[in-house]
C-alpha cells in the first residue's frame, strides 16, 4: 500500500500538459516556519515565504498561522488561516490579497533509509483573477508526497548531519473550471538539508512549478531555488522536517 503512495504522483502527472512555455533562469524563493509547543499535544504552526516573480508568474509573498493537534507521533491534524499578496507582472504589478483557510493531515513513515511524508491538504480560498476583478472562491486539493534519505550512516539523522529530499505536490481544483484542467498545479522539488541544531534544518531545493493554462493548450512554469529554515517542538520533529 505504502508503495502506491509513493507511485501516484507520478501516475497523476502523465495527465498534465506535455508542453509548457516559460520557466528560465530559477527564482529565488524563502521559506521561514516554526512549530512551536503550546499545551498537551497541541503546536502553534507559523509560515512565512516570499516567491519572486517569472515573467508569467507573479511575486507572492505568504504568511500562515495554524493549529495543530498531534495524535501520534507520526500523524497529525492542522487548521488554520493565510494571508497572501499576490503581485500581477514580473515586478512592481498590481498587488491584490489572497485569502485562505485550510485543513490539513499529515502522516510521516520514520522507518527505514527512506523516510516518507504525506500531506492532503484542503483549502478554501477568496482571490481575485485580475486587479480590477471582485473577490472569488477558488477550493482546491493539495497532496504532497516527501521523501528523506539521510546521508548519516545507518540511516540517522544527528545534529550535523546531512540529507537528500525530494517532494511532488499536486494541486487538484474543486471549483468552477471555465476549462481548466481539473489537475491545475504541479510543483516538483529536490535537494539537499542539514540538521544544525536539535530543533532546526536549513534546506536548499531547486523547484519547477507548472500551472494549467486551460483553453491555450500549455502549461505556464517557473524555475525556483528555494531556502528554507524550518524549527520544530521538540516532540515532533518529525511533522515539520523529516
Amino acid at each position: 500500500m505504502k508503495h502506491l503512495f509513493r507511485i501516484l504522483p507520478l501516475a497523476l502527472l502523465s495527465g498534465t500538459p506535455a508542453l509548457a512555455q516559460g520557466g528560465g533562469a530559477p527564482m529565488g524563493w524563502l521559506k521561514l516556519s516554526a512549530d512551536l509547543p503550546l499545551r498537551g499535544r497541541w503546536t502553534l504552526y507559523s509560515e512565512v515565504e516570499s516567491r519572486q516573480s517569472s515573467a508569467q508568474l507573479g511575486t507572492q509573498q505568504l504568511g500562515r498561522l495554524g493549529l495543530r493537534l498531534h495524535i501520534a507521533p507520526s500523524f497529525s491534524l492542522s487548521t488554520g488561516y493565510v494571508l497572501a499578496a499576490n503581485e500581477f507582472g514580473p515586478a512592481d504589478g498590481p498587488r491584490v490579497p489572497e485569502h485562505r483557510f485550510y485543513q490539513e493531515v499529515t502522516l510521516a513513515d520514520m522507518k527505514g533509509p527512506v523516510r516518507a511524508s504525506h500531506r492532503l491538504r484542503a483549502e478554501e480560498r477568496w482571490l481575485r483573477p485580475l486587479p480590477e476583478a471582485a473577490f472569488r472562491f477558488a477550493p482546491r486539493l493539495r497532496y504532497q508526497l516527501r521523501l528523506v534519505v539521510p546521508l548519516h550512516s545507518g540511516g540517522l539523522l544527528p545534529v550535523g548531519s546531512a540529507y537528500v529530499v525530494g517532494a511532488d505536490e499536486l494541486f487538484a481544483s474543486l471549483g468552477k473550471q471555465k476549462g481548466r484542467s481539473f489537475l491545475e498545479e504541479n510543483r516538483a522539488s529536490a535537494g539537499l538539508g542539514y540538521r544544525f541544531s536539535p530543533l532546526a534544518t536549513i534546506e536548499m531545493a531547486y523547484l519547477h512549478q507548472t500551472q494549467s493554462a486551460g483553453n491555450l493548450g500549455f502549461a505556464l512554469a517557473r524555475n525556483a531555488v528555494q531556502l528554507s529554515v524550518a524549527v520544530a517542538a521538540p516532540s515532533h520533529r518529525s511533522l515539520v522536517r523529516l
